[in-house]
């Protein structure tokens, strides 16, 4: 005989169906695609950022060496022109680049920037040569007398 207090149906077992199963498998494969695809870009960053850091080392360090050298100097290898005649020493290490100089000031026009004729103050500007390094590393001052 039954008890008068047990009128319920008989209980599920606690497991996982099938459907749950394969839903869970699902929504771990759409997470983990995009999850594994960031992963194996970010073991590839290092190799990027030692590169970059290696170009904006060679830029630095060329354009401490201009500026180390007198006024005098400079103001001579200032050209109109992109490039100045100032000699870059080819470095093994280092991508090639370039050295600009030119007089800086009010031109013709009465405008302000690099290509005027007075002698006071210098633009110097060094960057990488080749645009297909990528980020020139333009490195941009003002020198003066």
């Amino acid at each position: 005989m039954r008890s008068p207090g047990n009128h319920h149906a008989p209980r599920r077992s606690g497991g996982f169906t099938l459907l749950e199963a394969v839903i869970a498998m699902l929504l771990l494969a759409v997470c983990l695609l995009p999850a594994a695809s960031a992963l194996r870009d970010a073991a590839g960053a290092p190799a990027v950022a030692a590169s970059a850091a290696r170009n904006l080392d060679c830029v630095s360090s060329l354009m401490e060496t201009v500026l180390a050298e007198p006024y005098n100097r400079l103001l001579s290898l200032a050209t109109a022109e992109d490039a100045s005649a100032y000699p870059v020493v080819p470095d093994p290490a280092c991508p090639a680049r370039t050295v600009r100089i030119a007089r800086y000031g009010a031109n013709g026009n009465r405008k302000i920037g690099p290509g005027a004729t007075d002698d006071y103050l210098l633009y110097v500007s060094v960057a990488l040569a080749d645009p297909a390094e990528g980020n020139p590393y333009t490195l941009v001052t003002l020198v003066s007398r």
